[in-house]
């Protein structure tokens, strides 16, 4: 099939394979987009979401995932802190809130919470979802069912796990938890009736058939929303030297994930620097939501630039719901 049939096929429901997943990552550039923009087109017209992330416990991390300057088995001078406060999460809320960001999300190093952690994050998610109009989301490590299920009742709506990369490249980027772990994670999530936000960090090494194996993995476990960070190589970590990858290499990986991905939320994460003097383009390859303001460790883009952004490309800002 041509990259034309393959856009009709998804946008009439139908799954692509591998090999179809294949062609549309080696189509001419210009065929992809013009694809990604349709498909975008019919399943979200225009509409654009933001959200925003709290570095809600910083550092110490007992994991060796080799991208993240949150491990305390690396040298990078990450800033180090317990949990903030319920107040302070508020307050963080409230600003996001008011510069009319659609979803909030606490973000915490460690493989999983403790039970106070949980109860004083909890505090916090209910006092956002009663006082403010913005949505609560968590990325809270590898939490068991409990845990979510108070964190749900609570007022947290969407949980995030990023899968990272595909399951056979996963060992090569981490060994302290298993991708079976993480899965486990986002099903048991998912049951509970929460809404799932998993994506990956590409740019780590990964083959092109890895992105095609994360697209088809997040497929199959229909993900609401799909963070795509291409990776910002940060001194002190085993991924320091990795080549940025190309801006090619980008519009070619996010066209596919729109074209596998199809009722998605493609999400522009973490690296946003590195592309920042053309990631309004990327909407045309099928990003139709950002992670505004500062990364983790990182900095971002300012709210008001990508609202600015957003509005040179008539994007009608809004909370997108779940297809």
């Amino acid at each position: 099939m041509n990259i034309d049939e393959l856009t009709s096929k998804v946008i009439s429901g139908q799954p692509l394979s591998k090999d179809e997943a294949y062609a549309v990552y080696t189509a001419p550039l210009e065929s992809i987009s013009m694809g990604a923009q349709k498909i975008t087109a019919h399943f979200f017209h225009d509409a654009l979401e933001f959200c925003s992330i709290s570095n809600g416990k910083s550092g110490r991390c007992t994991e060796d995932c080799k991208f993240c300057a949150q491990s305390r088995l690396f040298k990078t001078g990450v800033n180090e802190g317990p949990m903030k406060s319920a107040q302070t999460f508020f307050e963080e809320a409230q600003y996001n809130s008011e510069r009319g960001v659609h979803r909030f999300s606490v973000v915490t190093a460690g493989v999983r919470l403790s039970p106070k952690e949980v109860q004083n994050l909890a505090a916090a998610y209910a006092r956002i979802s009663k006082e403010l109009n913005i949505s609560c989301c968590g990325s809270l490590g590898l939490l068991d069912e409990e845990s979510l299920r108070i964190l749900q009742k609570s007022g947290m709506r969407r949980y995030h796990c990023n899968i990272e990369t595909s399951p056979k490249f996963f060992d090569k980027i981490c060994s302290t938890h298993s991708f079976s772990e993480k899965i486990s994670t986002i099903q048991t999530a998912k049951r509970l009736g929460l809404e799932i936000c998993s994506g990956c960090i590409l740019g780590m090494g990964e083959s092109i058939e890895d992105r095609i194996d994360i697209a088809l993995t997040l497929h199959d476990l229909e993900v609401d929303s799909v963070p795509i960070n291409i990776l910002n190589p940060i001194k002190g970590t085993p991924l320091e030297d990795r080549p940025v990858m190309s801006e090619e290499e980008v519009k070619r990986s996010i066209g596919m994930f729109r074209f596998v991905l199809p009722r998605a939320v493609l999400r522009l994460a973490g690296g946003r620097l590195l592309f920042a003097s053309y990631f309004s383009s990327l909407y045309q390859y099928g990003i139709n939501a950002v992670i505004t303001g500062d990364m983790l460790t990182t900095q971002g883009i300012s709210i008001q630039k990508d609202v600015d952004v957003a509005c040179k490309n008539n994007k009608r800002l809004m909370l997108i719901k779940p297809l």
